[in-house]
């Protein structure tokens, strides 16, 4: 099913699972999602501004262009999603286990995509970044909490105020200018390119 435009209400998607739909220029702003699977679905250019996530899960989803800026995905599932090109300034990916509030599980985002990705200020917490892709992103002041970083490659990200301290790095690619910046002690390679 494609869907044109439109602008979502929570009567329409509640408890509903998509399944190989398009949403093109659609609007979920400030909806507060509840229980719902999208599976093989391309979101272009939507806007999820000021919504809420609760038991919603994306598998083999695209979000080319989309606004999701501020958005806590505590009790969000994304499996090999590729979030290319997409606006999350301000996000937080982490996993709040099961009816808490602030007791964390471990999140895995290994097979996601954040190639050309605005994620400026976003939130990691113990997220498996194995092999992720961060190409092009701006990750200015991002904050990789407790997260696995290995294999991951930020070639030509802006990586400028980025805290990756308390994660576990190694054979991280980096270009150049975050070689300068972060620099191989901390278990960061050059990328060949």
């Amino acid at each position: 099913m494609i869907y044109r435009n439109k602008t979502f209400t929570i009567s329409e998607l509640k408890e509903h699972d998509y399944d190989e739909c398009e949403f093109n220029s659609c609007l979920f702003i400030g909806l507060s999602l509840h229980f719902i699977s999208f599976t093989k679905c391309k979101f272009n250019q939507c806007d999820f501004s000021g919504a809420i996530f609760d038991g919603i899960n994306f598998t083999n989803c695209t979000f080319p262009e989309s606004k999701m800026s501020y958005l806590d995905f505590s009790y969000t599932t994304f499996k090999n999603c590729d979030f290319g090109y997409a606006v999350m300034q301000g996000c937080v990916f982490q996993r709040l286990k099961s009816g808490s509030k602030f007791e964390k599980q471990k999140m895995d985002l290994s097979n996601c995509s954040f190639r050309k990705c605005n994620l400026k200020q976003t939130v990691f917490v113990l997220c498996n970044l194995r092999n992720v892709q961060f190409e092009k992103s701006n990750l200015e002041k991002a904050i990789f909490e407790n997260c696995r970083l290995e294999q991951a490659c930020f070639t030509e990200a802006n990586i400028e105020g980025a805290g990756f301290d308390t994660s576990k790095i190694g054979n991280t690619i980096i270009d150049f200018n975050g070689f300068i910046q972060y620099g191989k002690s901390k278990g960061f390679i050059l990328s060949k390119i």
